[in-house]
């Protein structure tokens, strides 16, 4: 029952590093929260979700009334940009609320919070540690600033502050997780898998850190190891997707379809948006012969991820099957843009077009899939080409 899949999941292999690389953010996303599952912006800035005028304000000490009544007023004025998503009219207000008090470690924390949420996460780190070097420590602030360098792609740097982390506390086993996550950007996979496995010994509820240990021995190909942890993983938190969606492609690859099947139902379930899962599941209705529960599932992934070159192939090999022509040229031309010396994906580009009754433009495609046949010396598909291309001008 393997073999099926073997092309999907080869062709897919660069969306699974893209993945195992998403996982790295979110395991240092974890970090920041303090807690698994969570929203990472709540440990940014303290038990709030996000920076409130009342927060900030607390921290407030010295100020005369009149330079207190300016601040309450210019967080205040804040707070409505916030709520109303106008992140940058926010910044602007906390800029001058600092030239109020300038010593306030929570304002600074609140800028880099909404910087973060821009994605400007190297402004970010600068701000956090503004917030640092007055408070410094502040675990919510330090975990803030570890994510934000994690984000900027500064993995040596953020490692250094998830260990700062774990100096002041420890037995912070989120501390770990994110340096799990920076070591394995830096390609120490040994000492993630130590990271992680001490976030394991410290909290052995955490649904994250077994998650973690199980995407790094699945990214090594090693999914004999990878199964007990995800497995456990899961049954801590039946809820994570993520979990899901990687325990059925180590089913698929060994071969376990009702098992794999179950899972990507309840991974599709937990994430609309994860096109991968989607996919695997169009392969297995396609298996058992169920086209339209196939096609449905192909559609989703392509529009979740129209760059899923696995899925637009079989999304327009379905479609072209079905006569359905408009929806497969479109495939077809995502995929010409994905691979445009692939012969077979402007023939099939071709078929679509002349099956819309777009003669001048299937004779086109098909005479670019021919040129490309010649060049790379495969005989049959000239057969074949120049054969259509015959009797589509003789028509």
């Amino acid at each position: 029952m393997g073999y099926p899949y073997k092309f999907a999941l080869m062709l897919t292999m660069f969306g699974l590093s893209a993945s195992a690389a998403l996982l790295s953010t979110k395991a240092a996303a974890a970090a920041v929260v303090g807690f698994a599952g969570g929203d990472a912006s709540r440990a940014v800035v303290g038990a709030d979700e996000r920076p409130s005028a009342f927060w900030i304000a607390q921290s407030t000490s010295e100020l005369s009334d009149e330079q207190a009544a300016q601040l309450a007023e210019l967080l205040g004025d804040a707070q409505k940009r916030i709520d109303s998503g106008d992140y940058a009219g926010a910044i602007a207000l906390y800029q001058q609320a600092l030239q109020v008090d300038r010593n306030n470690p929570r304002i600074y924390s609140g800028i880099a919070y909404l910087q973060g949420k821009q994605g400007n996460f190297a402004s970010a780190a600068e701000y956090y540690r503004q917030a640092l070097d007055r408070d410094p420590r502040n675990l919510a602030f330090h975990y803030g600033l570890a994510y934000s360098l994690f984000m900027s792609e500064r993995y040596e740097q953020s490692a250094d502050v998830y260990r700062d982390l774990i100096e002041i506390d420890p037995r912070a086993a989120d501390a770990y997780i994110g340096l799990g996550g920076s070591l394995l950007r830096l390609q120490n996979d040994d000492a993630a898998l130590r990271a992680y496995e001490q976030a394991v010994s410290i909290a052995p509820n955490n649904a994250q850190a077994y998650e973690a240990i199980g995407m790094l021995y699945f990214n090594r190909g090693d999914y004999d190891d990878a199964l007990m942890p995800l497995q456990r993983a899961q049954a801590l938190d039946n809820n994570r997707g993520s979990v899901q969606a990687t325990l059925a492609q180590i089913w698929l690859a060994q071969g376990n379809e009702s098992q794999a099947f179950d899972a990507l139902r309840q991974a599709v379930r937990l994430n609309e948006f994860d096109a991968q899962s989607h996919f695997y599941l169009g392969q297995i209705y396609l298996n058992r012969g169920n086209q339209n529960d196939a096609l449905n599932q192909f559609e989703q992934a392509v529009e979740a991820d129209p760059t899923l070159t696995s899925a637009q192939a079989a999304f327009g090999e379905l479609l072209l099957e079905r006569g359905q022509f408009l929806r497969a040229i479109l495939a077809y031309r995502q995929l010409v843009r994905a691979f445009p010396e692939d012969p077979g994906v402007r023939y099939n580009l071709g078929l679509a077009l002349w099956g819309q009754g777009n003669g001048n433009a299937a004779i086109s495609a098909l005479d670019q899939a021919l040129q490309i046949y010649r060049r790379q010396d495969d005989s049959l598909g000239v057969e074949r080409a120049t054969a259509l291309l015959e009797i589509w001008r003789n028509n």
